[in-house]
């Protein structure tokens, strides 16, 4: 790693001899203003946000959608990684059918619970904290060997290429003890709502502060996107998260690890906080279109249930589990098997939901209409990002 000093900090030679970095507290000092450029940024991802915000309440039931743009940001934090699946593979891996699972569904899938136990915190307490951090993390490693699930990191980590020692790594986080210090201040400042900065410019600069902390020997960057969630949760930004910001990262994820590298070595908080507030602005923007799209479906869908036996309840069941089969409608309506199937069926004449098996036994039906709304083509920009990309190693 090469020497820096910033006001974000400094490199420091540990006592095996190479290089690392020793973050300053938050809030920055000198005290960060935001330029003219970084007010019109803020003022319109504000907007943007409050429009995403206000759309939602125009949502029936906004909860069952929620899950799905959980789902949807545990697979885009993931990619980042170079975790890769899609969303029909994890919603099959969550419908209990046949399909050959793989290692990367897991994964999305530990994220997705991990966001729902964030969430669920959240209505108990709205404090952020360590022991929140840790919780988070068991449940995203839950059952892997390496990583230290629900621990912070008990030796020295750094990212770099592949098989690098910490000599050769791109950037190496502080040490242990340090580590723990920087958290401290860093859950301060998470929590601590006095201050008059900007919520969103706050939620900037503790998502920095964690990667540069990098306090977990493995899953920081999902667990620090993770955290922009529920900040804005916490700061009652959003009452549902119904914000993919990870799409935004992944599209941009070169300049999202330069900006974040700027701040390190040249303390350029501000040129961080206005790449973070476009993101802000452009995702829930992208979030309104996909809340119209679903407030429409609902209408549609609504019309054709009317007068069928059980299909508001089968709808609302697909709006949870979007791909099921018999057995899942049985277990959760607590009908019989036969039942089941019959109300499926009726649904794929009504051309609701479609059979994906083409199998006579262990049917399997896709809400096609529900799942591709909130597609709208990320899952090609996310192929195409993925081949264009190159894998970063990480420790």
């Amino acid at each position: 790693m090469n020497p820096m000093q910033s006001s974000a900090g400094r490199t420091q030679q540990v006592p095996d001899g190479y290089l690392a970095f020793f973050p300053n507290p938050l809030p920055p000092h000198p005290v960060l203003a935001l330029d003219d450029e970084g007010m019109l940024a803020l003022t319109k991802a504000e907007f943007e946000l409050g429009r995403l915000a206000q759309m939602a309440k125009s949502i029936p039931n906004p909860d069952l959608f929620a899950g799905m743009y959980v789902r949807r940001e545990a697979i885009l934090s993931s990619e980042i990684e170079n975790i890769s699946c899609t969303l029909d593979e994890v919603l099959e891996y969550e419908a209990d059918t046949d399909h050959v699972q793989s290692k990367a569904v897991e994964k999305v899938v530990k994220y997705v619970r991990a966001f729902h136990g964030g969430l669920a915190h959240l209505t108990q307490t709205s404090k952020i904290d360590s022991v929140l951090l840790r919780d988070l993390h068991g449940i995203l490693l839950q059952g892997e060997e390496e990583g230290n699930p629900g621990s912070f990191r008990p030796r020295q980590n750094w990212i770099g290429r592949a098989g690098s020692s910490a000599a050769e790594a791109d950037y190496v986080p502080p040490p242990e003890q340090e580590m723990y210090q920087a958290l401290g201040n860093l859950e301060y400042f998470v929590n601590e709502h006095q201050s008059p900065m900007a919520p969103l410019v706050r939620c900037a600069l503790a998502h920095a502060q964690f990667e540069t902390i990098h306090p977990f020997t493995d899953g920081n960057g999902r667990i620090g996107r993770l955290l922009i969630a529920l900040i804005l949760c916490q700061m009652k930004k959003l009452e549902q998260p119904l914000l993919y910001i990870s799409l935004y990262l992944l599209e941009n994820r070169a300049e999202y690890y330069e900006r974040l590298t700027g701040i390190r070595a040249k303390g350029d908080w501000l040129g961080w906080i206005k790449f973070f507030l476009l993101g802000i602005e452009l995702t829930a923007k992208e979030a309104v279109g996909v809340s119209e799209r679903l407030v429409a479906l609902q209408a549609d869908m609504n019309t054709l249930v009317q007068g069928q036996r059980r299909g508001p309840q089968l709808l609302r069941l697909l709006y949870e589990s979007p791909i099921i089969d018999a057995r899942g409608v049985k277990r959760h309506l607590d009908v019989t098997l036969d039942t089941a199937i019959a109300r499926l069926q009726k649904f794929e004449q009504l051309g609701i939901v479609r059979e994906i098996t083409g199998r006579k036994r262990g049917r399997v039906y896709r809400f096609d209409r529900y799942i591709d709304s909130l597609d709208d083509g990320w899952s090609a920009r996310k192929a195409l990002v993925r081949a264009a990309s190159a894998p970063v190693a990480g420790r």
